[in-house]
């Protein structure tokens, strides 16, 4: 009785596995956790993909990749960034399966919603004798999807729903947002016109940027630091939107032009901003960096519109300060000298120390200008101050006098350098010279 449930048991058993290897064959399926893409992506050509977020091709040429999208009423080539590409690239090839299903070559994939996919990506190469890559996602609406590839065309392999959600993705994602393309720190000339307002060109030479134009500035330094700032502005200026779609402007002359020459470069890289029919927040850009024109907010293009006084250096006097053995300063009746000695400064003829003189001679140096200077004073200035710098043995280095006028916008003076023309400075440094040095005193400085 034993021997017989043995072999019941034994027969039982071996029909089961028999049922299963029916089961397993008759719905023609095998799972196992194959690799996903086994291949890499050199020299990729062009990259065709269809989902509901659009449909485009992008195609590489050299180093540099477009993107060809339908517009509305036209088909745009656009510029791509070519680290978005090779990131979507990367993650594609880089995907993990959680799982793959094998005998699809007897059929089955529509039965996971590939005949019609959420998305389609087909990607050629350089390799004229190979097949395309053709990829297809499909979800089953509960957090599984479905991908298929044409390098294992009987295969079919389960992803979670992040791996839709990071292929999926719309063309914007891959353009280029710059406005220009170049490195700051390498920059011939920089041009900036307005039909209207104040139009300059700066070039580099051995000592920085000077002016080209305007006419009263050749020759003239530009100031290094705020072109440098202006610069980096450009550098990194991004578009607000892309326009894939024709709009309408006012006019067709631009209200502003940049044009920024790199380094050698015989043709500048240049954009051109016009004022959008009925939209006076926006502007409309063309650049000839980017293929396609965008839009920029108004007040992103005021900050770009800078003046030749903006960009000018604006140092009212150069000195050099080591050099400066005592200097004299008249103010009202009295009359001042302060030498410098082994110990620091002191007025002469009771050898008393003044604190914080070099600073003083520091901040001469670092006054700048803050409105167009003139060559005649007006009839409502008054004297204040003069001083008179001297080097060794004597010999004068430059001389300063300063004016107040109730007309200047307050806070500020008038300031003369030696016989040149007439600044309006920060009344500041004026204020602190007439606090150490008072014009109701002997002069002595006891």
């Amino acid at each position: 009785m034993k021997r017989i449930g043995f072999f019941l048991t034994i027969g039982l058993l071996g029909g089961i596995a028999a049922f299963g290897y029916w089961y397993t064959s008759f719905n023609k399926k095998e799972f196992d956790h194959s690799a996903w893409l086994v291949r890499s992506f050199d020299g990729v050509r062009s990259i065709h993909v269809q989902s509901a977020l659009g449909t485009y091709m992008m195609t590489c040429e050299g180093d540099m990749w477009e993107a060809q999208v339908s517009g509305s009423t036209q088909n745009i080539t656009a510029r791509a960034l070519s680290a978005k590409v090779e990131d979507f690239l990367q993650y594609l090839v880089e995907l993990e399966p959680n799982l793959s299903i094998r005998g699809l070559d007897r059929g089955g994939a529509d039965d996971y919603g590939l005949a019609r996919p959420k998305l389609k990506i087909i990607i050629t190469t350089s390799n004229e004798t190979a097949e395309p890559l053709v990829v297809k996602m499909a979800s089953d609406g509960a957090g599984t999807v479905y991908g298929w590839n044409s390098l294992n065309k009987g295969v079919v392999y389960e992803f979670g729903s992040k791996a839709l959600e990071q292929l999926q993705r719309p063309v914007v994602e891959f353009l280029d947002h710059n406005v220009f393309n170049f490195e700051q720190d390498k920059v011939d000339k920089v041009q900036l016109v307005q039909p209207f307002g104040s139009s300059w060109l700066v070039e580099k030479q051995k000592q920085g940027y000077f002016f080209s134009l305007p006419g009263y500035l050749k020759g003239k330094p530009a100031s290094d630091s705020k072109l440098k700032l202006y610069l980096n502005s450009l550098e990194l200026l991004k578009v607000g939107t892309l326009v894939l779609d024709p709009v309408t402007v006012d006019r067709q002359l631009p209200i502003l032009t940049v044009k920024v020459w790199p380094e050698g470069a015989a043709e500048p890289k240049e954009v051109h901003f016009y004022t959008i029919d009925d939209n006076p927040e926006v502007y409309l850009g063309k650049s000839s960096w980017l293929t396609v024109p965008f839009t920029l907010d108004a007040q992103s293009v005021k900050q770009l519109t800078r003046s030749a006084f903006d960009v000018q250096g604006r140092s009212v006097i150069s000195l050099d300060l080591g050099a400066v053995t005592f200097f004299t300063v008249k103010h009202g009746d009295s009359s001042y000298t302060v030498k410098r000695g082994p110990d620091g400064w002191s007025f002469l003829g009771n050898k008393k120390f003044v604190q914080g003189i070099d600073m003083f001679l520091w901040r001469f140096t670092e006054l700048q200008f803050e409105a167009l200077p003139l060559n005649n004073l007006p009839d409502t200035a008054v004297q204040l101050m003069h001083c008179i710098f001297f080097g060794e043995n004597g010999r004068m280095l430059t001389e300063l006098t300063f004016f107040a006028d109730p007309k200047l916008p307050q806070g500020q003076c008038w300031m003369k350098s030696g016989g040149g023309m007439y600044y309006p400075v920060s009344s500041r440094l004026l204020k602190d010279l007439q606090g150490i040095f008072p014009s109701g005193s002997s002069g002595s400085g006891a």
